[in-house]
């Protein structure tokens, strides 16, 4: 008997809403209930007008514009993205579940270092699971200027100036909120729990190799295999830093009609005071202020002119993970490991 009334209940849940969701069920975008509705979510729907708007406006490009950098190196999907191969994967497992039970995607937190595609990855994520948009936390003052898209992008989202509010929307379920980070540890407890959270890794100087070559494929640039590895190797472990070296070296290469060679290149990385293992001005100017007495943060940001946020999370992290810098209970010290001696000469000439 227990089991035959359990049967019952979704039965009659069905029948209730082919009879009289038509009467309730609404656009989540114009509010509009009497036009053809299409289901996003288990309590979300969006009309096709709205769908076509969608559409249009991904379509729509400014008169006159052109590509611009980061249009032609950022990735569009997962296959393009190269690397993160546990988060992209965990990321096509929520995608999957979804459409067979149907709950909405889960809040996902991306956190990492600065430069590792963060965002790029929300934004392509974003994409596969429908309708969004994409804000900075600075600019959210309250609940009235957050998006109502089906999927946000909340970039900086450490920057946040209210939780509370944030925190109702997001177990409301009817949107999904993609965070990125580049510190995590300063979101409070709940707001931080309330998400999946995936931690972007430092890539290998091979996998920045493969993003490089495939910026020089979108500018349909013939790059020679040592020209992708020396700047690959000289990325200090960041997409964004590959890259743009990528782009600082392209400009020569176009400015002298497309002809490099091994030892044009190295003039040019001279030029631009960068050693092989991408060390550049500002790094050199940390590291000639250490030596094997400690020394504290406060003191290096007042002997560099960098303010200490800069220090912390720009230019200590590829010191301290390679060697160049030591973190001690009383500040920091030299590491075992010295700059490149090409380099002094480089920066001396």
């Amino acid at each position: 008997m227990l089991g035959h009334s359990l049967s019952v209940a979704p039965i009659g849940v069905r029948m209730l809403r082919l009879l009289f969701g038509g009467m309730f069920d609404k656009c989540y975008l114009c509010g509009k209930g009497n036009k053809t509705l299409h289901q996003l979510d288990v309590n979300q729907y969006i009309c096709e007008d709205c769908i076509k708007k969608q559409e249009r406006k991904k379509k729509q490009r400014p008169r006159g514009s052109k590509r611009g950098w980061n249009d032609l190196v950022s990735p569009t999907d997962f296959k393009t993205f190269i690397g993160q191969e546990p988060i992209k994967q965990e990321l096509t497992t929520i995608l999957k579940a979804t459409k067979v039970h149907g709950i909405p995607v889960q809040h996902v937190l991306f956190s990492g270092g600065f430069g590792l595609g963060k965002t790029t990855l929300a934004r392509i994520f974003a994409d596969m699971v429908g309708d969004n948009e994409y804000i900075t936390a600075v600019n959210i003052r309250d609940e009235r200027d957050f998006p109502k898209s089906q999927v946000v992008i909340v970039d900086e989202i450490h920057t946040i100036r209210d939780e509370e509010w944030l925190l109702t929307v997001m177990d409301k379920g009817a949107q999904t909120i993609l965070g990125a980070t580049t510190t995590a540890g300063s979101l409070s407890g709940p707001l931080r729990s309330r998400f999946v959270s995936l931690v972007l890794q430092p890539y290998s100087v091979e996998e920045l190799q493969v993003m490089v070559k495939g910026a020089a494929k979108n500018l349909k640039y013939d790059c020679p295999e040592y020209v992708s590895y020396e700047v690959a190797r000289r990325g200090k472990t960041v997409a964004r830093i590959a890259l743009f070296l990528f782009k600082r070296v392209y400009d020569r290469v176009i400015l002298n009609d497309g002809k490099v060679t091994p030892e044009l290149l190295d003039t040019w990385f001279a030029d631009m005071k960068i050693d092989p293992d991408g060390l550049d001005n500002a790094d050199r100017a940390y590291i000639s202020c250490l030596s094997d007495k400690p020394i504290g943060l406060q003191n290096l940001s007042a002997m560099t002119g960098l303010d200490r946020l800069t220090l912390e999370e720009t230019i200590e992290p590829y010191l301290l993970t390679h060697g160049f810098v030591k973190r001690t209970p009383r500040g920091r010290i030299l590491g075992d490991r010295k700059p490149a001696k090409v380099w002094e000469s480089n920066v001396k000439g």
